[in-house]
């Protein structure tokens, strides 16, 4: 993994922690994992900070590639 790559981890990693405040308020996590809410909300977080990650790459790419 390059520096850069794991620079936009990092960065896509804290900006996912303040997303999820924000995707967080969406009550339906604990509704569809009712027993397992950590399962939900670990899907959850994999998913935004999958979709920032992906998006600050291909930005970054794009413009000093």
């Amino acid at each position: 993994m390059n520096d850069e790559l794991r620079q936009v981890l990092k960065r896509s990693l804290l900006g996912t922690s303040g997303a999820m405040w924000v995707v967080g308020g969406f009550a339906i996590v604990w509704q569809m994992f009712a027993e397992h809410w950590a399962l939900g909300w670990g899907s959850l977080f994999i998913w935004v900070w999958g979709g920032w990650a992906g998006a600050l790459y291909f930005d970054i790419k794009r413009f000093f590639g």
